[in-house]
């Protein structure tokens, strides 16, 4: 263990200490690191009260650093209580431990998200996927939505042997990964409804929302009053994977009816993407180093989809 570690270990067992001490009696903590999207490892910890089989994750990433930049941990306590009351739903909870994954259960709740392919590599080896250029589809189970965003679950190997199964005369859902993928599209398509807006109506609040006071070159060629190569944002109503949008079925002749043109994908994050269509305004170089440069100074690392732009006819052979 380095020191780094150990720093981090007498941080979690003081926190974990201080949150006890705070909860009084019935309550338990304990460490998790879990792999998020990317590979990004997550520092958490989980506060379950005895007899719950669910308890909500909590990650100390951010609140580690501001120790580590002199915050005073009962601060930080009060800060983690906070977050655990807000996240303690217990109508939530208990949808999580009472899921029934059969699939007679879960098939309509099957979903789809694209995820970058390389960053993900170690995650794709204990989960069904599909690769599709630099890209891989993954699977997840919808468990809740409401205004405050959704729960999943995700969908793994023993999950899909379950849906395949057919001994002792039982009839599975689907047999392969090409038919896992179209039954999970059309959940998605119907969950998730597609959108279709001009950048210059949703920029300002994307921006907002991510803190940041300008995507370079995007916002200076926009303002700019230049209208030969509209930007346009495609995501789904709630915002929350919408770069899976693209898959959707007639998507790509629709724009390409609608912009009268073929037109590029730019993977602005896993949550959207930006369509521009193709004119001589812009080179396919200079858009790669476009969303490189946004995707390392506006995009968080877990949302980053890909470094590179797409053309319209690149998605042409999807399953």
């Amino acid at each position: 263990m380095n020191i780094i570690e150990q720093d981090y270990n007498i941080f979690f067992l003081d926190l974990s200490a201080g949150l006890l001490r705070e909860l009084g009696s019935g309550y338990e903590t304990r460490p998790i690191t879990n792999t998020r999207n990317n590979g990004i490892l997550k520092n958490g910890i989980l506060i379950r009260r005895e007899n719950e089989a669910a308890a909500p994750a909590i990650y100390l990433d951010e609140y580690y650093q501001d120790f580590c930049t002199g915050k005073c941990l009962g601060d930080i306590i009060r800060q983690v209580l906070y977050t655990y009351h807000d996240s303690s739903d217990e109508s939530k909870r208990q949808l999580f431990q009472d899921i029934d994954f059969s699939p007679l259960a879960m098939k309509d709740k099957v979903i789809l998200r694209i995820v970058n392919y390389e960053r993900n590599s170690a995650l794709l080896h204990n989960i069904p996927y599909i690769r599709i250029l630099d890209l891989a589809v993954v699977f997840h189970f919808m468990v809740y939505q409401d205004e405050d965003g959704i729960g999943t679950v995700r969908f793994t190997r023993e999950h899909f042997c379950s849906f395949s199964d057919s001994s002792d005369g039982k009839t599975p859902v689907f047999t392969t990964v090409g038919e896992l993928y179209c039954l999970a599209l059309e959940n998605t398509q119907r969950l998730f409804p597609v959108k279709l807006s001009l950048l210059d109506d949703v920029l300002k609040a994307l921006l907002a929302q991510r803190g940041a006071p300008s995507i370079p070159f995007l916002s200076s060629h926009y303002s700019s009053g230049n209208r030969e190569g509209k930007l346009f944002v495609l995501s789904n109503l709630c915002g929350i994977n919408g770069s899976a949008c693209i898959l959707y079925p007639g998507i790509l002749a629709n724009l390409t009816k609608y912009f009268q043109s073929d037109f590029y994908i730019l993977p602005s994050s896993i949550h959207e993407l930006l369509l521009l269509p193709v004119t001589n305004s812009f080179q396919e170089d200079e858009l790669n180093d476009m969303i490189r440069e946004i995707n390392l100074t506006q995009v968080p690392e877990e949302e980053v989809l890909s470094d590179r732009a797409y053309h319209s006819k690149d998605f042409l052979a999807m399953p």
